[in-house]
């Protein structure tokens, strides 16, 4: 009988929890219950025969996956050659901020990825352009390489909002 006496105490206190928690009104965006608000999610631009989209907006939030700015001139470059890259990456964010109504003053986070960390003063002077007021959180990482023999990948999310634009690059 001093056995059963444990277990049952924890039955009821599984019940009570279970009943305490039927009381509790459910958290707004939740998913659950009648203050569920349900989150769109729209996959925007899918890269033919790649198994990733160019941005995935959910709510008013955008994930844009990391792009590269490499191509033949850039690779020629011995000297800027980080800086052609990003201006190459922000141009191609830029094209797809106007199909999707955002913009620089719109990005919250930013991943700076490098091939070489001695690149990092030039991609600081170069990023600064972009976000001159007001910039987002970021980091930037140095890794082992990146594709197509990039020096330098971005990606970033940005939080669709109608506040006036501050410290834009024109």
């Amino acid at each position: 009988m001093a056995a059963v006496r444990p277990a049952l105490r924890r039955a009821a206190a599984a019940a009570l929890a279970l009943a305490l928690a039927g009381c509790m009104a459910p958290m707004r965006g939740s998913g659950r219950g009648p203050m569920a608000t349900p989150v769109d999610r729209e996959v925007i631009r899918v890269m033919p025969n790649r198994p990733y989209s160019q941005a995935v907006r959910v709510g008013n939030t955008y994930y844009f996956a990391g792009k590269i700015g490499v191509t033949d001139s850039t690779r020629a470059l011995a000297t800027g050659r980080v800086t052609a890259e990003l201006q190459n990456i922000f141009e191609a964010f830029r094209a797809l901020f106007n199909e999707t109504g955002v913009s620089f003053r719109d990005v919250v986070q930013v991943t700076v990825y490098l091939a070489d960390i001695a690149d990092y003063e030039e991609m600081n002077r170069a990023y600064a352009e972009y976000f001159t007021v007001s910039p987002p959180a970021r980091e930037t990482v140095a890794v082992s390489g990146i594709v197509n023999g990039a020096r330098i990948e971005i990606s970033l999310v940005a939080v669709k909002t109608s506040a006036p634009p501050v410290g834009l690059r024109p």
